[in-house]
This record gives C-alpha cells, sequence and structure tokens, in this order.
C-alpha cells in the first residue's frame, strides 16, 4: 500500500560543502587532456597576413596548437584590458605608482548615492602589478573534467627539471606564482637582484589555465618532455548538496491497508482490473462489475460477490498496525525522484507520530 503526504518548505533542508581530489600529472599525460604550449606575441606580418600552413605550432597527440592564435586569446581574456580580465584581479600585492606603469582607464563614481551634483571621485585604475605578459610565455591546460568547478587555491605546484637544477613554482591563493627558493623574499615583497622573488607567473583557477609569464630563468618551465619534462599538482573541487526531507507520520495517521488479501470473500486468485474473465469463469448470472474491482475464479457466492466489503479478523483487531517500509519522494508534476527505505520495517503506532529523515547528496 501507498500513502502521499505533502512536505512543508520547513521540513526541507539543503547545505552544501565542497570536496577536493588530488591530481599529479606530467606532460607525457596528453590522453588526458593535459597540454603545454608556448606562446608567441604577434607581429603585423603573423596576425593580418595569418598562414595555418607556415604558423608555428606545436603538436600534441596530433592536434596542433597555434601560438599566436593562442597568445591573442590568452591576452584577451587576462591580461589586456583591467575592465574585462577573467580571474582574481590580485590587489593585495599592490598596484604600480612609478611613471612606466600602464594607465588603463579613469573610473568615476558619485560622491555619495543621494548625490545628483556633477561632483565626483575618481580613480586612476592600473593594470595589476602580478599580471604582466611579455613577448612570450608558457600555457598549461588542466582539463575540466580533471579540475570540476575549479581548481583549488593554494594547491598547485609546478615541478620542472628543464634546468641545471629543479625549479618548484607554487601558487600563492591569489592566483600568483612564485619560486618556492625565493618564498620568503616574495612573501616580503622583496625580488632579489634577478627577480626570483617577483610574480613569475599566473593561475586561472576557474578556467585550468597556469601561464608561466617570466622570460628570464623560467622561461623554458613546461616547455619540454621525458626527464626535462614537468609535474603538475593540484587539487580539484567540486561543491556536494546534502539534501535532507524529514516526513513525518502523525498519530492515527496511515491506519489502514488497501491490501486486497486482507479483505473478506476473496481468494489468491482474485485478478486486476482491466483483465476481462473467461467465459468458463463466471456463470450467466454474474453481473457484478469486474471492470472495477476484477474478479475470482473460486470465491463466487449465490448470496453476492462480497469482496472488498469487510476486513478479516486479523485486520480489525485493535492491535492491528501498519508497518513503514519505504518512503518515496515525488515532485509536483508526481514524478518519482528518489526512494528511501529502512533497515526493517518500523512499526506505525497509533498513539505515537514517527519522522523519518531522507538524506541524500547531489552534485
Amino acid at each position: 500500500m501507498s500513502f502521499k503526504k505533502n512536505l512543508e518548505p520547513e521540513d526541507v533542508l539543503v547545505s552544501s560543502f565542497e570536496t577536493h581530489k588530488t591530481y599529479t600529472l606530467t606532460e607525457s599525460d596528453s590522453g588526458n587532456g593535459l597540454y603545454a604550449v608556448g606562446i608567441d606575441k604577434p607581429t603585423d606580418t603573423n596576425l593580418y597576413n595569418f598562414d595555418t600552413s607556415t604558423a608555428e605550432t606545436k603538436v600534441i597527440s596530433s592536434s596542433k596548437f597555434f601560438r599566436v592564435p593562442t597568445y591573442q586569446t590568452i591576452n584577451t581574456l587576462y591580461y589586456r584590458d583591467i575592465k574585462q580580465m577573467n580571474g582574481y584581479i590580485d590587489y593585495i600585492r599592490g598596484v604600480p605608482s612609478s611613471s612606466d606603469a600602464v594607465l588603463d582607464y579613469i573610473y568615476t563614481e558619485p560622491l555619495s548615492k543621494l548625490d545628483n551634483s556633477t561632483n565626483r571621485r575618481t580613480y586612476n585604475l592600473r593594470r595589476p602589478y602580478t599580471r604582466q605578459l611579455h613577448n612570450t610565455a608558457t600555457v598549461i591546460s588542466v582539463p575540466q573534467r580533471l579540475y570540476g568547478e575549479r581548481i583549488r587555491p593554494y594547491s598547485v605546484r609546478i615541478t620542472d627539471d628543464s634546468t641545471a637544477s629543479t625549479i618548484i613554482l607554487q601558487d600563492d591563493g591569489y592566483g600568483n606564482f612564485y619560486d618556492v627558493a625565493f618564498s620568503s623574499s616574495y612573501a616580503q615583497g622583496a625580488p632579489t637582484a634577478n627577480g626570483s622573488g617577483s610574480v613569475v607567473g599566473n593561475m586561472f583557477y576557474s578556467d585550468g589555465f597556469a601561464v608561466i609569464t617570466n622570460t628570464g630563468s623560467y622561461k623554458e618551465v613546461g616547455r619540454n618532455s621525458g626527464s626535462d619534462g614537468f609535474t603538475i599538482k593540484f587539487d580539484s573541487t567540486q561543491t556536494i548538496y546534502e539534501r535532507e526531507y524529514v516526513c513525518i507520520v502523525d498519530e492515527n495517521e496511515f491506519q489502514y491497508s488497501t491490501n486486497k488479501s486482507l479483505k473478506k470473500g476473496g481468494s489468491g486468485s482474485v485478478a486486476i482490473s482491466g483483465f476481462e474473465p473467461t467465459l468458463h469463469a463466471r456463470t450467466p448470472n454474474d453481473t457484478f462489475e469486474y471492470g472495477l474491482i476484477g474478479y475470482a475464479t473460486s470465491s463466487w457466492k449465490t448470496a453476492g460477490y462480497e469482496i472488498g466489503t469487510e476486513l478479516i479478523g486479523q485486520a480489525s483487531h485493535s492491535d492491528f498496525n501498519t508497518y513503514v517500509s519505504t518512503i518515496g519522494l515525488y515532485n509536483d508534476e508526481n514524478e518519482l525522484l528518489a526512494i528511501g527505505k529502512t533497515a526493517k520495517p518500523i512499526k506505525n503506532e497509533k498513539e505515537l507520530a514517527l519522522a523519518f529523515v531522507v538524506r541524500f547528496d547531489t552534485n
């Protein structure tokens, strides 16, 4: 038997939490969708007369990656215009104030929301100091199916063996890469003479792009393979939604049964509505509405067909109770969405209210 009852808004609770999984990939994992490619700033010649047959490319798993168009895409998305930059913009490490800083635009706003005059506060916004794309760079792309919703900040580490000594780059949680060998000077904002304590690249967590922008000691990071290759380690992110539904059975609720085996006058051969009885299964005097409640092949009585009119003794006893074993959750269209089963049938006492908590996770 089954019963239906609507849930109230206060009976539903949805909470979320993030889960993470650590991945370690190398340049040889192109089959998983990882690739690293060098990019080059275009000139008038290779920009306006771009020829795919002669353009410089890198082939990974039989796929061609063009250096110039990739540079244009990365530059447009993350570096060119502060008004449209994607990814976390790091103002924590400051904006340059020197004369060689690039002035992007001037932003003005009213002195207050109630001020309709022409008096305005003016800000000279400049390109973030941590976002500098030079003529060449290296892009390492992580496939979305691995990092999920985004790459977890503080979890990215690139290890490269292309130079005489191993280079280890770590993200700072704000979208910047630094050399762990110079972490102290980086934290203090005091780069060494060769700039090794400064930002050497950027991490765009929501898009899975690591861009090595330094053209000095780090220009070969991510560009080689084999014993001179690189490893990238990161944590993926996936939000899990925990859904909790409180299903309450009040006192004296759902105490009856629609099970045909509890009715007098029937037998185990009662047919279900929709099946027409054969001629030998009924008598000429049998005019009962079989199509509504079914029929019996051996329970016909001369006094009339009495199935469904009276409960058997066990079901009419004062101690008779129904049991709860399964709870189904339906939407407004009466579509079954989830099923919860109890470890064993729970007795539905007349004097007691029962509360069942159905809990499951979705992403």
